[in-house]
């Protein structure tokens, strides 16, 4: 059916024929935003809806210039009803604040591999409200103390993920309790660590306290070695609670965007599928 045979429908029905084939392939969606100024308008929503970008690479950086094109021609309520979801990968700290500061309605945010100081302030004063989040734990924290879990920014949080060594996400055991709608949360962390030190008092300080908690991932960064000598699975063994998930991942694993646009590799519908399994 050509475009011009398509004008020809009902307006609804051309729209959601627009919509449904945005909705089915990113990709289109972006050839099909260059239709028409209406489809643009239909389907802009549908594309901004979730975001990934990344700093690094002809296509990544493409793509950012885009977005931060965007964000100059595009009034900021555009990007406040808009971005849902946004994922943002060793982005500039100046970016990641002029993003963040439109990007105001986001109810998933992810900033990997590392999130800068300057950055972590920025966000948890602002009015966003996430229900996922995923953050390095590093800077989340004001000088060494816990985290303030109390502060409007994490009260709707239904999903936490956070990366740091294991000692130091420990040692906020009893802050977790601060978060009232906990339903999903998961370290990830690297070495050194023990089994031991992982079926630890923290750990079922969190598990006891959390009362909504369904799910917790312990997201182990491992070597290659480690994995094949099976250092997750003893992980695994040395934890009783049913709703623990391990997950040796492996140092040179691809975490960039692929949960983003399937499903059935997001992290949460992994673990899950696991629990349900037992």
């Amino acid at each position: 059916m050509s475009f011009t045979s398509m004008s020809a429908l009902p307006f609804e029905l051309e729209q959601d024929i627009f919509q449904n084939a945005a909705n089915a392939d990113r990709r289109s969606a972006l050839s099909l935003a260059l239709v028409a100024r209406r489809v643009q308008l239909w389907v802009e929503p549908i594309i901004y809806n979730r975001v990934a970008l990344q700093y690094g690479g002809s296509e990544s950086a493409r793509i950012l210039e885009g977005f931060m094109s965007a964000i100059k021609t595009k009034p900021a309520s555009f990007f406040a009803s808009y971005v849902k979801t946004l994922l943002l990968s060793d982005i500039p700290a100046c970016f990641v604040m002029e993003i963040l500061a439109v990007c105001t309605g986001l109810a998933d945010l992810r900033v990997w591999p590392y999130t800068p100081s300057v950055v972590t302030r920025f966000v948890v004063a602002s009015s966003i409200r996430p229900i996922h989040l995923s953050f390095s734990a590093e800077y989340l924290a004001a000088h060494g103390s816990a985290p303030n879990f109390g502060l409007p920014f994490y009260q709707e949080l239904t999903h936490l993920e956070l990366h740091d060594t294991w000692g130091q996400l420990m040692s906020w055991a009893p802050s977790f309790a601060m978060l009232p709608e906990l339903t999903h949360l998961a370290f990830a962390f690297g070495s050194p660590f023990s089994c031991g030190s992982i079926a630890s008092y923290g750990l079922s300080a969190i598990l006891a306290n959390c009362t909504k908690l369904k799910v917790c991932v312990l997201r182990c960064v491992l070597s290659e070695d480690e994995l094949r000598f099976g250092q997750d699975a003893a992980i695994a063994h040395s934890i009783v609670d049913p709703r623990v998930v391990v997950v040796g991942w492996r140092r040179s694993q691809a975490r960039w965007a692929g949960s983003l646009w399937n499903e059935k590799a997001n992290l949460w519908n992994q673990a899950e599928a696991v629990i349900a399994a037992r």
